[in-house]
């Protein structure tokens, strides 16, 4: 039965192509200076090129990629947390996930086994604006630096002006690594695994189930994984050819 439904699904992917020849490129919103974000363009891309639809990216700060895409300025979003569905209700989840991150505490100075998000109550800890999974970590604490962009989080905290960063662990070494600062690492374990989701805005409701089938072939088939792991292997090389 599983396999019958997945051809079914190709054969509705398939279906799709002749609508989409003549369709302009969706947009969706990509956060600037999260590699993460960039291994789920990866994914996108070659998901939607299965449907014979174009797509870009427009790069842009977390808080403010996602009022571009809640307010429908854009066609959706890379991906985000399962919470964001909720909170943004003109966003549509596409139910099938596509990439994970591990949000994970960076420190210079300190060093300490992480247990959970209250045991870093009273440490100066910086995130970046609009990153939502950092901002429910910290939510309730009063020493908290939002920054722009990882980027400039990153080097407040080589400088001392912060304590931690909370970021997703391959966003923070690759960061790291990229701006060569080498006393910056992860602590351990990371605080969490969360699985992240391709979203929609409403007007394209009619597209949800058919990209969730392509996601759903390329889950079972192991290209999701495949894809995500030659990603990473991208960004590493390019952040050596810097060194």
């Amino acid at each position: 039965m599983r396999r019958n439904g997945c051809v079914l699904g190709l054969v509705l992917n398939l279906l799709w192509i002749g609508i989409a020849s003549a369709q302009q490129p969706l947009t969706f919103t990509q956060i600037v200076d999260t590699p993460d974000q960039a291994i789920g363009a990866v994914i996108i891309k070659a998901a939607y090129e299965k449907l014979g639809i174009p797509v870009k990216f427009a790069i842009l700060p977390g808080k403010r990629a996602r009022a571009e895409s809640s307010g429908g300025r854009a066609d959706g979003e890379v991906h985000r947390i399962f919470e964001i569905g909720d909170e943004y209700p003109k966003l549509l989840r596409v139910p099938t996930p596509i990439n994970y991150i591990e949000p994970s505490v960076f420190s210079k100075k300190h060093e300490f086994e992480v247990t959970d998000c209250p045991a870093l109550q009273g440490y100066q800890i910086g995130i970046v604006r609009g990153v939502k999974h950092s901002q429910l970590c910290t939510q309730g604490m009063g020493k908290v630096f939002v920054g722009d962009n990882l980027t400039g989080v990153m080097r407040m905290l080589n400088a001392g002006r912060v304590d931690l960063l909370i970021t997703a662990r391959i966003n923070g070494l690759l960061m790291a690594k990229k701006l060569k600062l080498d006393g910056i690492k992860p602590l351990s374990p990371p605080l969490s695994r969360f699985w992240v989701y391709h979203y929609l805005y409403e007007r394209h409701k009619e597209l949800v189930p058919t990209i969730d089938n392509v996601f759903k072939a390329m889950q079972e088939s192991g290209e999701l994984e495949a894809l995500r792991a030659q990603a990473v292997q991208k960004l590493l090389q390019n952040a050596d050819k810097q060194d």
